[in-house]
């Protein structure tokens, strides 16, 4: 990982996201400050490892200790909107330390209301759509993937989505 983010800095990158765990599920503290101090001028936002993290109020201090800038998180549940509770204390406990920027499953119908209840202003979203290959052949019973995956389509960022997603909050 390291050279990763050495690799991202010399390229000029704004940031790299990383996330690292103890075997007891704690933030760890020290591979995560090396990392964050090879970053130098980048962000450094610590991933949704955190989601796994068996403390999630001490976690958030390890992970602000360690020098990262933003937290993604869904609140330790399955989606955001369902963790949104444990968001808005852990972004109270921050005391803008960090942003805690709430990711998984963040659609244009449930950001408004993830924004009033989690007080965040950062979203992450995948905002994707499927579309077509360009292959004309294909090829049948053999896929590539996991069962009931499109060998023939790839998933790309949307433009209606984002746009979708910026209006619902605009209209928060």
């Amino acid at each position: 990982m390291a050279h990763d983010v050495e690799v991202c800095r010399s390229l000029g990158l704004d940031g790299v996201v990383l996330g690292l765990l103890t075997a007891d599920g704690d933030v760890d503290v020290a591979r995560t400050r090396q990392l964050a101090a090879l970053a130098g001028p980048m962000a450094v936002t610590f991933h949704r490892a955190f989601d796994l993290a068996r403390e999630p109020e001490q976690a958030l201090e390890d992970v602000i200790a360690a020098g990262c800038s933003r937290l993604l998180s869904s609140g330790q549940a399955a989606s955001a909107p369902e963790g949104a509770a444990l968001l808005a204390r852990l972004r109270e406990q921050a005391g803008g330390r960090l942003t805690v920027m709430p990711g998984a499953g963040v659609r244009p119908g449930n950001i408004a209301g993830l924004a009033a209840a989690s007080g965040c202003i950062e979203f992450h979203a995948s905002a994707r759509g499927q579309v077509a290959s360009a292959m004309r052949y294909r090829r049948g019973g053999v896929g590539m993937g996991a069962s009931g995956v499109d060998e023939y389509a790839r998933q790309e960022t949307s433009a209606s989505q984002v746009r979708a997603l910026r209006a619902a909050l605009d209209k928060a």
